[in-house]
């Protein structure tokens, strides 16, 4: 189970360090973009910012709904799919979040995450401002001028807080493989020492059975060699085991030779 679990949060870990990367990969192309956008008026430049634009709004949008309560994990969901994550990573993305987001490294990354929403709000905001006087046809080139002074501005901004978010995450992500190591170390030494410690009592308890019973053999050859009847005993391929000293006395002293025979054996040795 604890295996299973180190697994589980490592490829949570894993998937969170991903979509950083597509989330500032995103963020930095929607600035590329608007910018090329800005200087040519290509529409194909405007549809690229919107496409690299919504990868970071996505995972913003997703972690709002995180923080809702009770969360909307469907809105979640949609967030991270818009946001690039794959599929099959986006459960183990939401429980990490919602059980490690007030821990050390990972509280630290989220934190520089939340403060580029501004950034990326202003961004969102520019770029529809510039479409609308492209799109009107009044671009002069001092509005051109001032638009990219914007746009290198915000980009100067979010451009710390990016690389804070990608070192905490980073370093939150060492910190929890470390301690999921620890953990899973000291698991294997305690299952170690409890199989030994298991290991020596059966073998105690297996050396207790032998004396016990060696003991209770001995009481028993004591008892048939002093009762005066005669007693026999053969094994389950019915050959002679043991005769008692009543029977030797009894059947004379050739019975001693006897011994590993079959009891008819004896008999004829005896007649």
């Amino acid at each position: 189970f604890l295996a299973v679990v180190s697994l589980d949060t490592m490829s949570s870990v894993r998937a969170y360090v991903g979509g950083e990367a597509l989330w500032s990969k995103g963020q930095k192309d929607a600035l590329y973009y608007l910018t090329r956008y800005t200087e040519t008026g290509n529409e194909l430049a405007y549809q690229r910012h919107l496409n690299a634009i919504a990868v970071p709004i996505g995972d913003r949008d997703a972690r709002i709904a995180l923080e809702q309560r009770p969360p909307d994990l469907a809105a979640a969901r949609r967030g991270f799919l818009q946001g690039g994550n794959h599929p099959d990573d986006i459960a183990g993305i939401i429980w990490l979040y919602q059980n490690f987001r007030e821990i050390g490294y990972l509280k630290r990354a989220i934190q520089n995450w939340t403060a580029t929403d501004a950034s990326l709000l202003q961004i969102a905001d520019l770029a529809a401002t510039i479409h609308a006087d492209i799109s009107n046809g009044s671009l002069s080139r001092e509005a051109i001028e001032n638009y990219k002074a914007q746009i290198d501005h915000i980009n100067r901004h979010i451009t710390p807080l990016t690389i804070a978010f990608s070192q905490s995450l980073g370093e939150g992500s060492r910190a929890i493989k470390t301690v999921l190591t620890i953990v899973n170390v000291f698991a294997a030494a305690l299952l170690i020492a409890l199989m030994l410690w298991h290991t020596r009592n059966l073998v105690a308890q297996r050396r207790s059975f032998e004396t016990a019973l060696k003991a209770e053999k001995e009481r028993a050859q004591i008892t048939l060699a002093s009762i005066g009847e005669a007693v026999l005993s053969t094994d389950a391929d019915g050959k002679l085991d043991y005769v008692n000293p009543a029977a030797e006395r009894l059947i004379g002293r050739r019975a001693a030779d006897a011994y590993g025979l079959p009891l008819a054996s004896l008999f004829r040795i005896v007649d």
